[in-house]
């Protein structure tokens, strides 16, 4: 008879695995031999919107609580539609193949330094594209297989997770902090995340420095402006006074539902272009 703290810790595991792999390597062995339901598709090497076909329709029948993906298996898991499972990406190979460009929340990343593959500077940047804490991302491992021993055993720990404790959300003063130099869209999306009672607006500004307007992203509650991209300790202005000095121009009003849909459809965090609309 299993017990329920054992019932709760098997789960079922799309792994998706590299370039020039096969399924049924280390990996997805190792989680097998812990007691996970393992579904591991092969994956054309010559093929990515092929390999991310056949990764969402095997999500799509199994529903699993994980999808693993080891480095171009990592791009693949972050171009299909993950839907609420976690992600968890292994050196991936992002830069190299598919479209997506940010990660969601309740993702995790395990790189290894010493990765002559994939740069361990790809998944630092990812994280920062994403605007996620940076305990996203665990330095691991020797070598881009991350097949070690101890790569193992994290592989194991974050395809579990913990339930059990609090996930740790950012607070309005984090996001009103963090540097989001060139990130507009992506953190104008992470505070709607956090104050669904926002409106994200996407449009352009003024810019001063370059002397022309400029596309931009920017959040909306009651008689204020958050513009992410404005000095630190400057980014709430009263609505009047953004729309005098700045003068922004208007595109498109999402909901934060809305906003939140929109980049998980298109795996990313805007701007979205006429074909990616919500159908009304």
């Amino acid at each position: 008879m299993v017990d329920g703290k054992l019932k709760k810790m098997q789960m079922t595991i799309l792994f998706l695995h590299g370039w020039q792999s096969v399924p049924g390597g280390v990996k997805p062995t190792y989680l097998k031999d812990h007691g996970h339901t393992v579904i591991n598709p092969k994956l054309p090497d010559d093929d990515f919107a092929e390999s991310v076909r056949i990764a969402q329709a095997e999500f799509d029948k199994h529903q699993p609580d994980v999808v693993a993906g080891s480095s171009r298996g990592g791009a693949v898991a972050m171009n299909i539609d993950s839907s609420e499972a976690r992600l968890v990406l292994l050196c991936p190979a992002w830069k190299k193949w598919g479209s997506a460009r940010t990660v969601k929340p309740n993702t995790y990343i395990l790189h290894s330094p010493a990765d002559d593959v994939v740069p361990f500077a790809d998944s630092e940047e990812l994280v920062r594209n994403s605007g996620l804490p940076a305990y996203t991302l665990t330095e691991v491992g020797s070598d881009h297989r991350l097949a070690d021993p101890e790569s193992l055993d994290m592989l194991l720990e974050a395809c579990a997770g913990n339930d059990d404790e609090p996930v740790e959300e950012d607070s309005d003063k984090d996001i009103l902090e963090r540097d989001w130099a060139g990130l507009c869209y992506t953190a104008a999306l992470r505070w709607v995340r956090e104050n669904p009672d926002c409106v994200l607006v996407h449009g352009s500004v003024l810019s001063e420095r370059l002397g022309k307007r400029i596309e931009h992203a920017w959040c909306e509650g009651n008689d204020i402006v958050i513009d992410l991209a404005m000095p630190v300790g400057a980014r709430i202005i009263e609505r009047e006074k953004y729309y005098r000095v700045i003068k922004p121009e208007v595109s498109r009003r999402y909901s934060s539902e809305d906003a939140i849909v929109l980049s998980i459809r298109t795996k990313h965090d805007g701007p979205w272009d006429e074909s990616e609309q919500l159908k009304k």
